[in-house]
């Protein structure tokens, strides 16, 4: 029987093709379809679109909409923008996105589909690029010109430098510049990137477009960036605007007051100090001329926005596991934060999503021109202290350049379909034989020692504790106490991931929360339910039980196919005693041929077996990651 898909990457990714079980790390999607977010009222017509196909996750970073950028997208949807999130171009029509490294091997630029493109962003309004770690090619540069000459807008969110939170030498200052810090020849890299390394002056592609370039520095200021541009000067935007937080962020060096404005710089009553980790001095000059932290630039027909840091933009509900260890990220409830900057980030995407008639800071009609950097790139800007090297090593096999080598539960992490890579060996799974279900547990007594598999929904007692339902019988449920050692993992409130999580938990029954429960826990384990083999109809769960299950659950369903769902790439399937029972089944690329009525439409009417994971697929109750499908004869 082969193993029901973990969330697509944790099978293919990991290359277990013949195991009835597996430890894995939290369940994610990277590779499913990408979040959208949609009003339910109030809808203004307009598009957010969040990238991640050059960065935003590695490292402790999580800007995506459903993960570290969730209250910025639900505040957006709050204001009536639909948001997406953008991962790049599906190039071989697959339904996924993968990224190949063509910066060091060239030979993959034709199947890298982790790219920007102007015809997939053209239909937002605003394109948000936050903390972008990886260099773009001069193709994607002209997508970004061409979305600013359409009337369009872009916010850029960076950070201090050497944020290179992936480790390859490379963070959001230099990406966004256009050319490394380094004079090093190996950022010459020609071809489709051409010549990164560092001019040895204020230009590069950001200042040649917006008038302004991020600097090299990294500084604290967390009481507060203070002085304000006042929002008459300001294009409305710093209206109702408080003190901004920094802690370790950049600033940035105007080089054209005629494109660009600051909106929030140092004051001399801020207490401002160099970041602890700075490569170098970390503040070079202090006050206004250390330049805007938050700026602004009207480049033609469009718009941008800039921030030096993501601090203040970030939530603590982060979606994914860090590339290079697999474990649980922290990020910051900058959002909701004294100092945070969810206002101005609101007041930005209004103004950048807003078509204007004028096309610079020129003094007319009431646009203020900006206040130019007197040293827009200091001496120490000119090269790299760190010599090219990366914030720090990587280690334990981890390439920032191969998504092979990306831990299990990061975005990102490696897909062996068609055998496209060659993915790292799992750990040896654990042993879930004499394992009891949530029900069987609840018939012992109390001090009984057991071994108990079920699903995660909920925590309990705020971080003590965690609600263990039945894998089959989702009103059945045990109350889990949780040692200290084990909440940052398996508390949902610590990480939200973990819902829908199977958990394999050794402890002793006993009442927890004044409920059955279990206490004096010793070990626990994210593991995959087993699955019966599909035999007869004795081993199928029916449509309407399947629609009752826990999201999340592992399941084997029968019913007859009636249509496809979304074209090819899905198909519906109707219970076999009730026609008005369905549920939608989200096709793998090998099961469409055979099981998709629009590509083989004799299969209507079929009875079939899907093996899969109890999910959502097209707005509607679903299974997804189907390892198994046939024909019941």
């Amino acid at each position: 029987m082969k193993l029901l898909q973990y969330a697509r990457q944790s099978l293919l990714a990991l290359g277990l093709l013949s195991a009835a079980f597996t430890t894995l790390a939290a369940d994610y999607e990277w590779n499913a379809a990408s979040p959208v977010k949609v009003p339910s009222s109030n809808a203004n017509g307009k598009t957010v679109l969040f990238d991640v196909s050059h960065g935003g996750t590695e490292g402790n970073a999580d800007w995506v909409i459903d993960g570290g950028f969730s209250d910025f997208a639900d505040a957006l949807v709050n204001n009536g923008y639909r948001v997406e999130e953008y991962r790049g171009v599906d190039l071989n029509n697959d339904g996924l996105i993968r990224y190949y490294d063509d910066v060091n091997t060239p030979s993959n630029s034709s199947i890298n589909e982790a790219i920007i493109t102007y015809s997939a962003i053209q239909h937002a309004d605003v394109f948000v690029l936050a903390e972008s770690n990886r260099p773009f090619k001069t193709s994607e540069y002209q997508a970004l010109e061409q979305f600013v000459a359409a009337g369009k807008g872009i916010y850029f969110i960076a950070d201090h430098y050497n944020a290179d939170r992936n480790l390859n030498t490379w963070d959001a200052t230099e990406v966004f510049n256009g050319y490394n810090r380094s004079t090093l020849s190996k950022y010459n890299i020609g071809g489709e990137y051409g010549d990164l390394r560092n001019p040895g002056n204020a230009h590069g592609w950001l200042a040649q477009q917006f008038g302004i370039r991020f600097r090299f520095n990294a500084a604290d200021c967390k009481t507060g960036v203070s002085d304000i541009t006042a929002a008459v000067n300001a294009e409305g935007i710093t209206q109702n605007v408080d003190p901004i937080l920094m802690a370790g962020g950049a600033t940035l060096a105007i080089t054209d007051p005629t494109k660009a404005k600051g909106l929030v710089y140092f004051s001399t009553q801020d207490s401002v100090s160099r970041w602890s980790n700075a490569v170098d001095a970390g503040l070079y000059f202090g006050g206004r001329d250390e330049g805007p932290y938050v700026a602004i630039a009207k480049s033609g027909a469009g718009k941008a926005a800039f921030i030096g840091d993501s601090s203040p933009v970030e939530d603590a509900s982060p979606k994914y596991r860090r590339q290079d260890s697999g474990s649980t990220k922290k990020t910051y409830p900058g959002w909701t934060d004294p100092g945070h900057a969810s206002t101005l980030s609101i007041n930005i995407v209004n103004w950048l999503a807003t078509p204007e008639s004028y096309t610079a800071f020129d003094n007319n009609n009431g646009h203020v021109s900006g206040e130019a950097t007197p040293t827009p790139k200091a001496a120490t800007e000119m090269d790299d202290p760190d010599n090219g090297n990366p914030w720090s090593t990587p280690s334990n096999g981890y390439n920032p350049w191969d998504t092979a080598t990306f831990a299990n539960g990061s975005f990102g992490a490696p897909l062996s379909l068609n055998g496209t890579s060659t993915p790292p060996t799992d750990p040896t799974p654990p042993t879930t034989g004499n394992a009891l279900s949530v029900t069987e547990v609840l018939a012992l007594n109390n001090g009984t020692a057991v071994q108990v598999i079920g699903t995660v929904t909920e925590a309990v007692n705020g971080i003590y504790g965690l609600k263990l339902t039945d894998l089959s019988a989702p009103n059945q449920y045990l109350y889990v106490k949780l040692e200290s050692s084990q909440r940052d993992q398996f508390n949902p409130q610590l990480n939200p991931a973990i819902i829908g999580e199977t958990l394999l938990i050794t402890g002793t029954k006993n009442d927890y929360m004044s409920s059955p429960g279990v206490r004096s826990v010793t070990d626990i384990s994210i593991t995959v339910a087993p699955t019966p083999d599909p035999v007869s109809n004795n081993n199928y769960m029916s449509v309407n039980d399947a629609l009752n299950t826990v999201t999340g659950t592992a399941i084997v369903v029968t019913g007859y196919v009636t249509q496809e769902i979304n074209g090819i790439y899905g198909l519906q399937l109707q219970d076999l005693n009730n026609g008005s029972k369905n549920i939608n089944v989200k096709l793998e690329s090998q099961y469409r041929n055979q099981f998709n009525p629009q590509l083989n439409p004799s299969i209507v009417g079929e009875q079939i077996y899907v093996s899969g994971k109890r999910d959502s697929y097209m707005s509607a109750a679903g299974i997804r990651y189907v390892d198994d499908m046939g024909i019941v004869n």
